[in-house]
């Protein structure tokens, strides 16, 4: 019995040197709507996101979308309401970095009471935007180092498509 107990305890010390590997999180719409954008843009730039089109602005609750209890960090750079204006400048951002370096990151919508930092499974964290171009859109960004990733939507999302509230977007691994 002692000889199997510590080859219990060796085996469970390699298992800890072994990095723990993050677990794959879905990305569900975060609003009902339209895939606009994603590799690249309707004008042949490159885009290296998804847009999603939809919603009534200002009023259409948007989630975070993703999967588990993340913390979030939530940047207000426009406080105001904008509707069929086209958003210039820096946007609205909610944010989580995870353990690996990478960061998902959710812009362009509209401040309201459940705008605010914290930790939470898909909850609302704020109202449908309007950039203008295209209109009541919501950008879903995954970058490392200033690098955007686009493994995390390709082929689950195509231009065109239409979204139900939480429907596969991509997969973060």
């Amino acid at each position: 019995m002692p000889r199997t107990m510590k080859s219990l305890v060796a085996l469970a010390a390699l298992a800890a040197l072994v990095p723990a590997t993050s677990p794959a999180r879905n990305v569900g719409a975060p609003l009902a709507g339209t895939v606009a954008a994603t590799t690249y843009s309707s004008s042949g730039a490159a885009h290296q996101a998804v847009d999603i089109d939809g919603g009534t602005c200002g009023s259409t609750p948007i989630t975070t979308g993703v999967t588990g209890s993340l913390a979030w960090n939530v940047v207000i750079n426009t406080p105001n309401t904008l509707c069929n204006t086209a958003m210039t400048g820096p946007q609205n951002v909610a944010k989580h970095t995870f353990a690996d370096g990478f960061t998902f990151r959710l812009m362009d919508f509209n401040k309201t009471g459940q705008t605010y930092d914290r930790t939470c499974d898909r909850c609302n964290i704020g109202a449908a935007g309007d950039r203008g171009i295209p209109a009541n859109s919501l950008h879903l960004q995954r970058d490392k180092a200033g690098t955007k990733d686009t493994s995390w939507y390709a082929g689950y999302s195509t231009v065109g498509e239409a979204l139900s509230l939480g429907e596969l977007v991509g997969v973060l691994d």
